[in-house]
């Protein structure tokens, strides 16, 4: 096969990043601990609720519709809230009046929500951010009383834009005052009685606030509520949830060349090893809105869960576990996942051009796509300079054949199927020039404490421009040079205004390549590190930092003196309040005296 045939598009570049901003997965669950009482206040408890933060995204970045007052249910989310609702159902389900007990007591904890004004949103985001105005704390409350097993809708008081739950009871419930009844409204031929979820007061099923007394509500049925959710919260009573774990893998196989579709396996395991349990795959592509899959976890909690790809682009990916009664859930690592063109390259070699088979209606975005996607990823960075370190490992996955001409004899014996519907493509002349097949990271000083960091493809022009302490003031490290396959190294750089630097070590920390270059010895502004130059490899990356280097940024001591000064000055400061404070009693005091002697001098 011709040279400049050999590196033709990104047949797959993977790289795993712990995104370059400290990624959710680190800033831990979102716990919260309420409190409530059952058997009509004699029994108190406290219930630990934790939130991953992979659930608590999923439903920030799902955006709430509302084309009526109806598609208000569809943002009640009983299935996320099961375990909160098996939790306080466990203490009421064989009391008397068990019902009306368990309705209190989901009112008793969404109450202790501070009431805030806000958007529309999700139960979910409502507990995380702990803070609701009255129709997101009613959701809240009927998507926990929907998951208790209680029939449920929601009460809209349209003259007053106020909505709260309704709940259906076979019998009147006590309410807080004996002396008032409790209020309810007919619909479908059952009572639901009245449940104010907004913390004025301890509210319980059949109090009506005053405001609304004489109103009378829309009904919103609850039959387009979410059917299920990709996760759930974890609570539990009495003690806090032990903390578990997830960790998560990439991995990919060889592939034929025939098959359309590349398959990466997404792998990892629970800590600790429950079997049978569900975990969450979220996909994202802008790493804000997430799609979810499930799969479960064998006998010694592990798991797996293969991937077809379709297209480029970058994708964003975790991992989740909800954890169970005792064991709060996890989320996993965030990967960043880079994909290039999507199948393995077949190449035709005729007597004077190389030919590619895809579909000829769609000619020019088939070979577009077999050119490689160039920029993966650009930030902006403002600082003194740039710091970047990570793992990465070198996987095989794909593979670019190129099938003799005629007469020639073949090099393999392997049977190559065209997909009916396509035709051979005549590949440019010069593809192995502006393919790109290498990849790579560019770090570049553009001057005034401003720096920018590039994941990209690279072809065969700009390769030919980038040699290590070159004319374009460019400082370039060939890192595929010394790397094997299936091996984790590590490497290290950094460029400032005063240096370029970077190394390059295996996992055990030997040294395999340096650089060191001082502003005496070249006026470089840019350092480009090339990971992968060959189609057949895919790239992935593990803890993968950029940080910006701030000289500007005053000492964390400064900060910590400021504390230190205010304690000192508390005592001065209360100390001079209380003499203000007395200062104006002693003569709040005596005006108080002349006023009442004048007063004795009147009446004589």
């Amino acid at each position: 096969m011709h040279s400049r045939y050999q590196k033709v598009g990104i047949l797959l570049i993977c790289v795993l990043l712990l995104v370059f901003i400290m990624p959710n997965s680190f800033a831990g669950n979102y716990d919260q601990t309420y409190s409530f009482q059952v058997q009509f206040g004699l029994l108190s408890q406290e219930l630990y609720i934790s939130v991953p933060p992979s659930l608590y995204d999923y439903y920030r970045a799902k955006t709430p519709r509302l084309a009526d007052d109806s598609e208000y249910a569809t943002l009640v989310t009983p299935d996320a809230f099961k375990s909160i609702a098996e939790s306080i159902r466990n203490l009421t389900r064989e009391k008397p009046r068990n019902d009306e007990e368990f309705a209190n007591a989901v009112l008793m904890l969404v109450h202790q929500i501070p009431y805030a004004i806000s958007d529309v949103k999700y139960p979910i985001e409502t507990l995380v951010e702990n803070s609701g105005k009255c129709d997101t704390l009613s959701l809240l409350a009927a998507s926990i009383m929907k998951a208790g097993g209680l029939d449920v809708v929601l009460l809209y008081f349209k003259e007053v834009h106020h909505i709260n739950v309704g709940v259906y009871l076979p019998y009147e419930p006590h309410g807080t005052w004996w002396w008032l009844p409790p209020t309810g409204y007919e619909f479908d031929g059952k009572k639901y009685w009245i449940a104010e979820c907004t913390p004025a007061m301890e509210w319980k099923v059949g109090d009506v606030p005053p405001l609304l007394a004489d109103g009378q509500p829309s009904i919103i049925s609850l039959e387009k509520s979410e059917a299920s959710s990709p996760s759930y919260v974890s609570s539990k009573l009495g003690s806090p949830l032990n903390s578990s774990s997830i960790s998560i893998y990439l991995s990919s196989e060889p592939e034929d060349v025939s098959d359309q579709e590349r398959t990466l396996t997404i792998s990892g395991s629970i800590l600790p090893g429950y079997p049978n349990e569900s975990v969450v795959v979220y996909f994202s592509q802008d790493g804000i809105s997430y799609e979810a899959c499930r799969t479960e976890t064998d006998y010694w909690g592990n798991y797996s869960f293969s991937w077809n790809l379709n297209s480029t682009g970058t994708y964003y990916i975790r991992t989740s576990w909800s954890g169970n009664s005792d064991w709060a859930g996890a989320d996993s690592e965030i990967l960043t996942v880079f994909l290039g063109f999507p199948q393995s390259l077949i190449q035709f070699e005729g007597p004077n051009y190389y030919y590619t088979y895809g579909r000829a209606y769609i000619a020019a975005h088939e070979l577009r796509m077999r050119q490689g996607v160039e920029d993966f990823l650009d930030i902006q960075l403002s600082g003194t300079g740039v710091l970047l370190t990570g793992e990465f490992i070198i996987l095989r996955s794909g593979q670019v054949i190129t099938l003799p001409r005629i007469g020639e004899k073949a090099e393999s014996t392997r049977k190559i199927v065209v997909p009916k519907g396509f035709q051979p493509l005549r590949l440019p002349d010069d593809i192995g020039k502006t393919t790109n097949n290498q990849f790579g990271f560019i770090l570049r000083n553009s001057g005034g404490n401003n720096y920018s960091l590039n994941v990209r493809g690279m072809d065969g022009y700009e390769m030919a421009q980038i040699n290590q302490l070159d004319g374009n003031r460019t400082a370039f490290m060939n890192a595929s040079t010394n790397i094997k396959e299936n091996i984790w190294y590590k490497v290290a750089a950094r460029i400032s205004e005063g240096e370029i630097i970077a190394n390059l070590h295996d996992i055990n920390g030997t040294l395999l390549e340096s650089m060191i270059i001082a502003p005496d010895e070249i006026d470089s502004s840019q350092l480009v590190i090339l990971i992968a130059n060959n189609t057949e490899r895919a790239v992935a990356f593990k803890n993968l930092k950029i940080e910006t280097l701030n000289n500007l940024i005053q000492p964390a001591e400064s900060d910590e003196k400021t504390a230190n000064d205010s304690e000192l000055l508390a005592p001065y400061v209360n100390l001079a309040i209380l003499l203000v404070a007395t200062f104006a009693a002693v003569v709040y005091l005596r005006k108080r005296r002349q006023v009442k002697g004048k007063n004795k001098k009147t009446c004589k």
